[in-house]
């Protein structure tokens, strides 16, 4: 059984809205806990989205996850954002990062949700956590819709690109790297690079038979776009979005991007469903 500690409740009223925010932490079988806010609107939800972080991001996304949960909310679905092992709040060391170990993070989670709430999922994955969201939704009858922000399926060019050739293949022989970002300086154990051969998003994206979303920028400097068109063209009920000028973190372009995954979602889940619009 899943254990979940409530540490901080917050409430917050407008003369148009309440918004609730709980910050809980989910505890796996091993004792390590993960950090996740739950944001709800004022009525009762329809649907929640999961949001599964980027390779060294966090569940807040540096301040944007709010606005866009309350624009979630207005249309009836609640949110739950979380840190992955090792990033954030959450427990873990992130040298120790793989996608088989975020896999099993949003696995936990999608257990909470579902224990909690009862409701259909919607999985949201921004960069690394849209390759864990592929890994994930096939397999769960949760799930309901995905969508794929600056996402990546090619795993090994990807991380290649990202690395650099001389630290990727020292991964490949079994060293520890330090990695210098704009958080500072970091190692990187090499089971990251040897857990990629473990699976094989390309078939994964084939069996997922539901609407999904693969938003990507024109000039990301990161994952190549060529990704995007990958799952949209890969899966049975694709939808691309490419913003021509925008790059990885959607720097300029955050509120066209929301725009286009709001829209989508009133047109693809919500209309289907009969939800809230």
């Amino acid at each position: 059984m899943n254990q979940m500690k409530k540490i901080r409740r917050e409430s917050r009223f407008s003369s148009r809205e309440k918004f609730m925010q709980d910050k809980v932490f989910i505890t796996d079988q091993s004792g390590d806990k993960l950090a996740a806010w739950i944001l709800l609107g004022k009525s009762e939800p329809v649907y929640i989205m999961a949001i599964c972080h980027g390779f060294r991001g966090a569940k807040e996304n540096s301040g944007k996850l709010i606005p866009f949960a309350r624009r979630l909310n207005s249309l009836g679905i609640g949110v739950v954002a979380f840190d992955c092992r090792g990033s954030g709040e959450s427990d873990g060391d992130f040298a120790r990062v793989t996608l088989s170990r975020q896999v099993a993070d949003l696995k936990l989670v999608l257990a909470y949700v579902r224990e909690r709430f009862r409701l259909p999922v919607l999985l949201l994955g921004r960069s690394f956590g849209g390759s864990t969201v592929a890994a994930v939704a096939p397999y769960d009858a949760i799930v309901a819709g995905c969508i794929f922000w600056s996402a990546p399926v090619d795993l090994a060019g990807t991380f290649k690109h990202m690395l650099g050739d001389d630290a990727y293949y020292r991964l490949l022989k079994g060293e520890t790297i330090n990695i210098i970002d704009q958080n500072g300086e970091f190692p990187l154990q090499p089971d990251i690079v040897r857990d990629f051969e473990r699976h094989d998003l390309l078939s994964c994206l084939k069996t997922l038979d539901m609407p999904v979303l693969a938003i990507h920028g024109g000039q990301d400097e990161v994952v190549n776009p060529d990704n995007a068109r990958t799952i949209a063209g890969t899966v049975k009920h694709g939808t691309l979005e490419l913003v021509a000028e925008a790059d990885h973190r959607f720097t300029e372009f955050t509120r066209e991007r929301e725009n286009l995954t709001l829209a989508w979602i009133k047109a693809q889940i919500l209309d289907y469903s009969g939800g809230s619009t």
